[in-house]
Order: structure tokens, then sequence, then C-alpha cells
């Protein structure tokens, strides 16, 4: 992929054989990005080379998948004769969730739930049972904590066991989230390092969006995960009720803050609801704060500077790669 591609770069590609897929004018993003397949006679590796050379101000990297797992990894588990749960209160605020679908359910209340008409399976905004388990529960942890409406993005295809999504929807998915006015994002994938989602996300960032995201579930040793990691994106870490670090959360200086994520109760797809395990089950409590520090007339940087403060510090004195600046909501 390419961002930000000159035409007589492109011209000197085409005559090489590179081939046009797809073009990407994201104007609320204000970039273009353009998808390119290689020669057959080029690995992917050596094609990207080939197109960064050719042209060096560009941002060029592959099309990397990214997936769930690295951020939701534990089953839920249902409770038996527990309730729906209650309806929120529908003056609250906006706030944006890129995840799987989200399925009607007691526990969003009088959420106004607003789907991305593309979502990624052919053009269906909405599934059910485990296609949308995950949105479906990280929406209704919003909703319990004041969303009014809910702007959800389904990105992922493949099986609801092993769901993927790769750098070129997610575009179109943050593209969308401008172009409704989201203040506050919600993001549960995780991947590598990418060029074209770093200029993505900072290009939110210009343009006064926060984006939230699980800090990743592979466990002490693990490298950082991304979006996470990159600057300007909140990285929330998981932790118990008793504010005990979940167990297979990544560490690092990329960690902001920690909610509670072991065994949280939400809305699970298909009716009930179950306990959630997971730093992407921590996630929304933080996104909840900010979209009503938003909805207050805060700035980003104020809103991002009140959460630090409102932090309950745990681990080690001050800032830490445990629980960053330590546990809130």
């Amino acid at each position: 992929m390419a961002g930000e591609l000159p035409e007589e770069a492109l011209a000197k590609l085409e005559q090489a054989s590179f081939r046009v897929i797809e073009r990407k004018d994201l104007a609320a993003l204000g970039t273009r990005i353009i998808r390119l397949a290689a020669p057959r006679r080029l690995s992917t590796r050596a094609a990207v080379e080939q197109v960064r050379a050719e042209a060096p101000s560009a941002t060029i990297d592959f099309d990397h998948y990214y997936g769930l797992r690295v951020a939701a990894r534990s089953r839920p588990r249902k409770i038996k004769g527990a309730g729906e749960g209650q309806p929120p209160d529908p003056a609250g605020f906006p706030v944006g969730v890129i995840d799987t679908a989200v399925t009607a359910h007691p526990a969003l209340g009088a959420a106004r739930i607003v789907a991305w008409p593309r979502g990624a399976r052919d053009g269906d905004a909405t599934a059910s049972g485990k296609d949308a388990q995950h949105g479906t529960a990280v929406a209704s942890i919003l909703a319990a904590r004041g969303a009014a409406t809910i702007y959800t993005a389904n990105i992922f295809r493949g099986s609801a066991g092993r769901p993927f999504t790769s750098i070129d929807i997610v575009a179109d998915a943050l593209e969308w989230m401008l172009g409704n006015d989201v203040p506050v994002i919600n993001m549960s994938l995780a991947g590598p390092r990418n060029a074209i989602l770093d200029r993505l996300v900072a290009a939110a960032g210009l343009r006064g969006r926060m984006i939230v995201a699980a800090a990743g579930n592979s466990g002490p040793a693990a490298p950082p995960v991304f979006p996470a990691a990159l600057p300007g994106v909140i990285a929330v870490t998981a932790v118990d009720r008793d504010g005990r670090i979940y167990r297979y959360a990544n560490r690092g200086t990329y960690i902001a803050v920690a909610a509670t994520g072991v065994d949280v109760t939400a809305a699970q797809a298909g009716g009930g609801v179950a306990r959630f395990t997971g730093t992407s089950f921590a996630t929304p409590v933080v996104s909840a704060i900010l979209a009503r520090c938003r909805a207050r007339q805060g700035s980003p940087k104020d809103c991002a500077e009140r959460l630090k403060a409102s932090a309950h510090d745990l681990g080690k004195p001050g800032f830490d790669d445990t629980f960053g600046y330590g546990l809130v909501g």
C-alpha cells in the first residue's frame, strides 16, 4: 500500500508491471492511499522496496493483517440466571467502536447504534451469534457507562474463531468515523506496526479525534502491539477488581492507564450476559470517560490530562510499564 504516491511515480511503477488494485481518497482524513499488486517476478518485500525507491517521499508498507485474539484472549463465561442489564441514560455522549459487528441486545438499552453500511462482510453491517460477540460486549460496556450514540464499524472477516482484518479496511472505517464527527474511537485490533496505519492515526489525531486501544494480551514479555503503541493513542491495560494486573496483559512504556477488564459482565450476542476478560474489555471504560469529557467541550489534550490526573497509582510509585499512570474508571 502507498500513501500520497506521486502520479509520476505511479506511472513508472505501472510501466514496471505493478497494477493498481484500488484507490482510496480519504477526504475526512486528508489523505489518499493506493493498493498495488506486485509483478509476479517480485517477492512482496522486494516489491515494497522497489516502490519505496521509486517514491521516497510517499508512505509505503504492506497491507498487514490484524487480529482480534491478541486484544481479547479468553472466551466469555455465560452467567446463568443473570439479567440483561440496565438501560443506559440516553442523554449521554457519542462514541465510536471499530470492532466486530454489534447485534441488538437489551443491555444496549436506549443507546442508538449506527452501523457502518459497508461493514467487512460484503455489505452486511449486522451479524449475530459469535460473529458479533466481541463488538456487542464492548458496545454494552459503553452503553452501561452512558453512551447515547454508538457508531460501530464491523471491520473483521473470516471465521468467528479467527477473525482478521487489514489496513485498507481499517482506513475505510476510520474515514467513516471522522465523516460522522466521532470524537473518541475505541479500537480492539492488534498487530504489527505499519507506516500507513501510523499515518492514518496521526491524521485522525490532527483532526481532534482520540483513539483508545487495547494494550494486548500476549503476556509481560511480548513486544508492543499496534495501534495501541502508536504515539497519541491511549493504550489501556486490564486489572481485576482487586487492582491486580491481568496475567496475560502486555507491558511497556506505551501503556497509558489501567481499567477493570477481568471477569467483566457484558452483553452476550444472542441473549443473556457473560463474563469477559481481556484488555479490550477494559478499553471501553476509558473510551467512555474520554467521550464524556469531549461531550462537555473538553479538548483532546485537556481530556487526556484529566484522565491521567484521575488515575489511582498502582504498582511502583508514579508511571510504570505495568499500570501506566494507574487505575481509572
